[in-house]
C-alpha cells in the first residue's frame, strides 16, 4: 500500500474529485479526513468511506473552522503527511455582467487555499506532500470565466512559491490540473439523460482523446503526487485533461474548425 500509515486532509471531499481521492487514499492505506460545507453530505460520504475516514463541517471561507478541522485531523497521529487543497467554486464572471461582490467571492477561493495550507503547515511532517487543485482554465482563457481562471492561476502561483518556502523541510508542493471532469460540478443533474449525453459529447470533443476525464483519473494523479513515488516531483503541474491543453490541435472540434469554448 503506497500510503500505509500516512494521514491525509482533503478539503471538499464529499463528491467528485475530492471523494474519489479520499477513496483512493483509503485503498492505499491512509487515514483520511475530509471537509464539507454541508453536514448531511458529509455524513453520507463518511458512511460510504468507512472507519478510516473522519469528517468536519468547514467552509474554505471559515478560517477558524478549517483550522480546527486540521488540528483535529492531525491529532491522532501527531501530524499530517498529505494535504489536498481541493475545495473550490465557480462563479460566472462576464465583463459587463459581474458585480464586485461576485468577483471577490470567486477570488476568495485563493484566500481559502492559502489559509488552509498556512493552517496545516505547522502540522506537516518532514517530506510531506501538498497538492493544490488547478484547472485547464488557468491557461485556456475561456470567455466569461475570468474570475475562475484568475483564481486557478493564482493558486498555481501560490504552489510554486510554497514549493520553495517549504523545501527546507522536504515538503513537496504540486498542482493537479484537470480538464473537463464528469462530476456533479458541471451541473449535469439538472438535465435529462439525452441532454446530459450531448453535453458530455461536446465537452469531450475539446480533447484529442474525445472524452471527458473521470474523477478517478484525476484522483490517480493526486495519489501519485501524494505518494513517495513522486519524491522527486516538486513545483510541477500535472495535467489530467485527455490532451486538451497539450495537444488541442488534435481535438475533434479543432479539426472541424469549431470554437473551443
Amino acid at each position: 500500500m503506497r500510503l500505509r500509515g500516512k494521514s491525509a486532509f482533503i478539503t471538499g471531499g464529499t463528491s467528485g474529485i475530492g471523494l474519489a481521492t479520499a477513496e483512493a487514499f483509503l485503498r492505499e492505506g491512509a487515514r483520511v479526513a475530509i471537509t464539507s460545507r454541508d453536514e448531511d453530505r458529509l455524513a453520507a460520504a463518511l458512511a460510504d468511506l468507512g472507519d478510516n475516514a473522519t469528517g468536519y463541517v468547514a467552509d474554505i471561507d471559515d478560517d477558524e473552522a478549517t483550522g480546527k478541522a486540521i488540528a483535529a485531523a492531525a491529532a491522532p497521529s501527531g501530524g499530517l503527511d498529505i494535504v489536498f487543497a481541493n475545495a473550490g467554486r465557480y462563479v460566472h464572471t462576464p465583463i459587463g455582467g459581474t458585480t464586485r461582490r461576485d468577483f471577490e467571492f470567486q477570488l476568495g477561493v485563493v484566500t481559502g487555499i492559502f489559509m488552509t495550507v498556512q493552517s496545516a503547515a505547522p502540522w506537516l511532517r518532514e517530506r510531506s506532500s501538498v497538492i493544490v487543485m488547478g484547472s485547464v482554465y488557468q491557461t485556456m482563457g475561456p470567455p466569461a470565466a475570468g474570475g475562475y481562471a484568475a483564481s486557478k492561476g493564482a493558486a498555481a502561483s501560490l504552489a510554486r512559491s510554497w514549493a520553495s518556502e517549504l523545501a527546507p523541510r522536504g515538503i513537496r508542493v504540486n498542482v493537479v490540473v484537470p480538464g473537463a471532469v464528469d462530476t456533479p460540478g458541471w451541473g449535469m443533474a439538472r438535465y435529462d439523460a439525452q441532454t446530459q449525453a450531448e453535453h458530455r459529447r461536446l465537452l469531450g470533443e475539446r480533447a484529442p482523446l474525445n472524452r471527458m476525464v473521470t474523477a478517478e483519473e484525476v484522483a490517480n494523479a493526486v495519489l501519485f503526487l501524494a505518494s513517495d513515488e513522486a519524491s522527486g516531483v516538486n513545483a510541477a503541474e500535472i495535467a489530467v485533461d485527455c490532451g486538451t491543453t497539450g495537444a488541442m490541435a488534435g481535438s475533434p472540434r479543432f479539426v472541424r474548425g469549431e470554437p473551443q469554448d
